[in-house]
């Protein structure tokens, strides 16, 4: 539920921010109105993706049995966690999306990255 109130909480924001803009810039043009508009859905979009994808890592793999642990693509072997990290992306509308991850690396040949999932 506390997922969802964000979303929601997220929402009522960007409402609010619209109707705060609107009021202080009572002669925009349509144009003005639609580039505002955009950028504040886009922080919207943002987290939702955000929240999107950290729903689907599975909960502390390194808890999992080795069989079931992400594995490096080179070697075959269970990655060792490293714990949490912030992963940077770049969303498609150029607004940058904060991941905090679980970052592993491989005990053989020392690939890290932060595995799907």
């Amino acid at each position: 539920m506390k997922e969802k109130d964000s979303g929601k909480e997220k929402s009522n924001e960007v409402l609010q921010k619209m109707k705060d803009w609107n009021t202080s810039h009572p002669d925009a043009t349509f144009l003005e109105i639609e580039e505002k508009a955009r950028e504040l859905v886009s922080t919207l979009e943002v987290h939702l993706i955000q929240e999107s994808a950290l729903e689907r890592e599975r909960e502390d793999w390194s808890e999992q049995g080795k069989e079931e642990q992400p594995q490096c693509p080179t070697c075959h072997v269970p990655l060792l966690s490293r714990g949490k990290r912030v992963r940077r992306l770049q969303g498609t509308a150029g607004r940058e999306i904060q991941l905090k991850r679980t970052y592993g690396t491989c005990p053989n040949c020392g690939l890290g990255f932060f595995p799907p999932g």
